[in-house]
């Protein structure tokens, strides 16, 4: 079964992914719907957060995380450059997560390309692998709209920005590790979404190849297991 058109698979990559990357296989245009869609909920998240937030308590947060082993002087020059960047913060972050995405899909795109050659009935284009990537990145969607209502129910406008933006971390779900940790920034990368879309790389490499489910598994990890594993040396050392 595949889905009928591009709205239905922006359901069916939640509830029934097999369907969806059966839909979106061989169907033209659907994968810009869902990237926009992705876009405009991230996009949506951040300009809420800055909208909400006590831009001083934001500052004094920033400042905190980025002067944990610097000098006073350190922690002046740092204070003025976040102070003086402040306004742009904002755009940076609407414009800045967009094209960061863009950037994620096409090198994703290269990446399930390349491994798909392995199969040798596989013959999607790469412009098919950049859609294919875009809707593995779906979960996107649900942890902006998960960072809009925590910002919307916050009884305060002194909100974390990492509270609200990393909420379902390993880190804050489970380890609860203090900023300046070695590992802090690890296992604040690490969460529930990025397995989420492990499992969506794993179920459509299935469909569009003849992986068997522990090769689609292996490939569709295969990138984070390298980026977070070399993390964790640095982080180690």
């Amino acid at each position: 079964m595949k889905s009928p058109n591009a709205f239905s698979a922006l359901l069916d990559i939640y509830i029934s992914p097999s369907k969806a990357f059966n839909g979106v296989e061989h169907a033209k245009g659907w994968s810009w719907l869902a990237f926009i869609v992705m876009s405009l909920v991230s996009m949506a998240s951040i300009y809420i957060f800055y909208s909400t937030v006590d831009m001083q308590f934001l500052i004094n947060e920033q400042v905190a995380a980025s002067t944990i082993d610097a000098t006073i002087g350190e922690q002046k020059m740092i204070r003025q450059s976040i102070e003086q960047n402040a306004e742009g913060q904002i755009w940076f972050g609407l414009f800045g997560g967009v094209i960061a995405l863009a950037i994620m899909n096409a090198l994703m795109a290269l990446y399930y390309m390349l491994v798909a050659k392995q199969d040798p009935e596989s013959e999607h284009s790469y412009g098919a692998w950049y859609g294919f990537a875009t809707w593995t990145m779906m979960p996107v969607v649900i942890s902006s709209l998960g960072t809009i209502a925590l910002v919307l129910s916050a009884s305060t406008d002194q909100i974390s920005q990492q509270a609200v933006f990393s909420y379902a971390s390993i880190n804050q779900l489970i380890i609860g590790l203090e900023i300046g940790h070695p590992f802090y920034s690890l296992l604040e990368s690490i969460n529930l979404f990025s397995f989420w879309s492990i499992a969506l790389g794993m179920i459509g490499l299935k469909c569009w190849t003849n992986f068997s489910t522990n090769k689609a598994l292996l490939f569709s990890a295969l990138p984070s297991i390298i980026i977070f594993g070399i993390w964790a040396i640095i982080a180690a050392s």
